[in-house]
């Protein structure tokens, strides 16, 4: 178990709800768990949130996107196994559509590098605005 990532994963979650002037018992209420679990999750003494639980934890503190997904990517991190980390929202997203993971078997395959995946990239961030 990495309970240094676990450690930043709590701390990271503890700052979000401090500055959002939330306390641990309302935060906990709002995303269905007990006050004792989500102070352990901050404290780094128990592992991250459930997909759904981080999902309700990002509305419930109304973070933007980089706050979102630094708390995906710091949660896949904190995960207690030796699997490779894929943010959940990441994990759920590719699940749900497998012309993702055709893409990525296929960049893999073709060798495609950081100078094609730029190009998709700036595609996608065309598309947003």
């Amino acid at each position: 178990m990495n309970t240094d990532h676990r450690l930043r994963f709590g701390k990271y979650v503890e700052t979000l709800r401090k500055s959002k002037g939330k306390s641990l018992r309302e935060t906990a209420k709002a995303i269905k768990v007990s006050p004792q679990f989500y102070s352990e999750v901050e404290k780094g003494r128990s592992s991250t949130f459930t997909s759904e639980r981080l999902k309700s934890l990002a509305y419930f503190l109304m973070l933007d996107d980089e706050e979102t997904h630094t708390l995906y990517d710091m949660a896949a991190e904190s995960r207690s196994s030796n699997d490779i980390a894929t943010p959940q929202d990441c994990a759920d997203y590719m699940l749900c559509n497998s012309y993702v993971i055709e893409a990525l078997r296929l960049s893999m395959e073709t060798g495609a590098g950081e100078k094609e995946w730029q190009v998709l990239l700036n595609e996608l961030k065309a598309r947003k605005g």
